[in-house]
């Protein structure tokens, strides 16, 4: 599931359980508001996140110029931390 809302102009997209493919429609739907500096995807309530998921955050990356500090993986838990380092997010988004 994902909720959104904006914070002193920080778009805040909040995964909860699973970040999958079925979230497809409501992520683009958050990201699509205007007048935001950055995105800030929190993963505090996140469980899992497949290859779904994964593409989404590229995609997401790839509409906003692959610029790196524009979007901020945040709280993500020891087991998605773990799947970002096997396919180098580290490289590609700002975490924390």
């Amino acid at each position: 599931m994902i909720t959104h809302e904006l914070k002193d102009q920080s778009l805040w997209i909040h995964v909860i359980d699973n970040f999958s493919i079925d979230d497809f429609n409501a992520f683009q739907a958050a990201h699509q508001i205007s007048n935001f500096d950055q995105i800030v995807i929190d993963f505090s309530n996140a469980t899992h996140i497949d290859s779904g998921g994964l593409g989404m955050l590229l995609q997401l990356r790839s509409q906003l110029g692959e610029d790196a500090d524009q979007i901020i993986l945040h709280s993500a838990s020891e087991h998605i931390l773990k799947i970002f380092e096997v396919v180098n997010f580290d490289k590609l988004f700002k975490i924390t």
